[in-house]
């Protein structure tokens, strides 16, 4: 019988275990058998559970199953006392009907209890009337979800989910839960290219994220470590990845990019050598991705070894184009004429008591606002650089205001400012709704950028395109709203689909 699938079977009497033993059977009505003449007194078989690695747990099982290599079973003996019918006298087919109606009895229970079983979309339809009415009433009135909305779609979903499939259920059983989730609700729904189907902010199969899996993490929490099947790790992954190039140079063009940058270097900032500084940039592009990639020098040694970065902030925009042929220029043609009016809409339902302002810079303003609070900062961005931050301050990250007298020595002044900022952000010298001037300032790296005739949306556009060409991290208190930003210019989310910047672009979709 050594040719048949061997199996662990664990004997309990009375829900007491008597002992485990290998077996080499071919069907679990066999299991019964073979545990009969190990019987230490007179039992009779009432179930027969297999083990389940998805749930995790043991489940009822039929007789006529075909046993797998290394299945595990426990099979549950209830001992006979003195009168009653011995098991050791009754037939082998009314044991087996025994046992069969025992388990049929357990299915019938179990499929009664899963009459809102999540996998399937007419019973979560049903339990979100019952248990959460006021989510289709926000859906009917605005044709989306209000973030406390999702927040209760996602609680009753999951909630169901654990309680029919346990703490850990399996990926295509999350899968089915975010697909019935848009399907019911479908302006949720949101491709972002054409790597996703739209449900990847509920549940990515991929990168095991999204709001599901937030809330089971959640969960998870609690259990015991007896409950756990998995040991928490902790790992961090280095931004500095996001920018990384692909760049060779040979040894005979090193000299001569070395010169270029020198000679550019050294050259006197003047409208007659611009376009020796432009050719001398385009000759040493290779190389000068090749250092910062691999070096990542920082922003004060970059702007040393080329301050016609500084001089000229224009090269930002050449220097990104290069590195995403096309895309140059899409903040400046999506931002004002489409994203500003349905941030600013969604302002208005927020604050109906404020007006928002449609004027230039402060409209730009309102609408920067706007995203920091729609995409707060969150736990996830305590790593290197992260400070406690609140809602109404984390837009300090982005932007700092300033009075109009403001000298540029004191822009480096780090002890004004309100929170503690390590990366580069924009200050504005005087008010986003008069007349502004703006600056790029990284007060750490002694670093001042002063950008000349830019309105707030230039200068917005201006600092991402630096921290990519400066290979810098995003302010860990802001990661969701740049991620954001990087949609905006049609470029890959990076460290994977964030679900609330894709919810938001969802929202906004539905925004008419």
């Amino acid at each position: 019988m050594e040719d048949a699938p061997k199996t662990l079977v664990a004997i309990l009497i009375d829900g007491t275990e008597f002992f485990k033993k290998l077996f080499y059977l071919r069907s679990v009505a066999e299991i019964i058998d073979a545990c009969k003449p190990l019987l230490p007194c007179a039992a009779k078989c009432t179930r027969v559970l297999k083990f389940n690695a998805d749930f995790n747990e043991y489940i009822d099982t039929d007789l006529t199953d075909n046993i797998q290599n290394l299945d595990k079973f426990q099979v549950l003996f209830k001992s006979i006392k003195d009168g009653q019918v011995d098991v050791n006298a009754v037939g082998s087919s009314h044991r087996e009907n025994v046992a069969r109606r025992n388990i049929n009895e357990a299915s019938q229970s179990s499929r009664q209890k899963h009459q809102y079983d999540p996998m399937d979309v007419d019973a979560l339809r049903a339990l979100i009337e019952r248990k959460g009415p006021s989510i289709l009433a926000d859906y009917e009135t605005s044709g989306m979800l209000s973030e406390v909305s999702r927040k209760l779609l996602v609680k009753i979903g999951v909630g169901v989910l654990v309680e029919h499939r346990g703490f850990y259920p399996s990926s295509e059983e999350k899968l089915a839960l975010a697909k019935n989730m848009v399907t019911i609700f479908p302006s949720l729904k949101i491709k972002m290219g054409e790597e996703n189907e739209g449900f990847e902010h509920f549940y990515n199969p991929v990168s095991h994220s999204g709001f599901i899996e937030i809330k089971l993490r959640n969960l998870r929490r609690n259990l015991h470590d007896d409950e756990r099947r998995y040991r928490r790790k902790r790992y961090q992954m280095s931004n500095s990845s996001k920018a990384s190039v692909s760049l060779e140079i040979n040894a005979e063009g090193e000299e001569f990019t070395q010169e270029c940058t020198t000679v550019i270097k050294r050259m006197k900032l003047s409208p007659e050598n611009f376009n020796t500084i432009n050719v001398g940039m385009e000759k040493t592009y290779t190389s000068r991705r090749l250092w910062i990639a691999n070096k990542s020098p920082g922003v004060k040694n970059i702007f040393e070894q080329y301050p016609c970065f500084v001089d000229m902030p224009y090269l930002f925009d050449t220097e990104f184009g290069k590195m995403f042929p096309g895309k140059v220029d899409l903040f400046l043609r999506k931002w004002e004429g489409n994203i500003v009016p349905k941030l600013l809409k969604m302002y208005a339902m927020k604050h109906p008591a404020i007006p928002a302002s449609n004027d230039g810079d402060e409209s730009c303003y309102i609408a920067l606002q706007m995203l920091t609070q729609l995409l707060p900062p969150t736990a996830s961005g305590r790593a290197k650089g992260w400070a406690k931050c609140s809602v109404k301050s984390a837009i300090t990250y982005l932007l700092d205001i300033k009075q109009d007298e403001t000298s540029n020595p004191s822009l480096l002044d780090s002890s004004q400012r309100i929170m503690e900022n390590h990366q580069p952000h924009i200050v504005c010298v005087g008010s986003p709704s008069t007349t502004a001037q703006y600056f790029i300032v990284a007060e750490n790296e002694e670093v001042i950028i002063p950008l000349e005739d830019s309105n707030l949306t230039c200068a917005v556009d201006k600092l991402f395109k630096m921290y990519w060409v400066c290979n810098v991290t995003y302010p860990a208190q802001l990661t969701s709203v740049f991620n954001f930003f990087e949609t905006v210019y049609d470029m890959p989310l990076s460290g994977g689909k964030r679900s609330k910047v894709v919810e938001l672009i969802a929202n906004l979709q539905a925004v008419s």
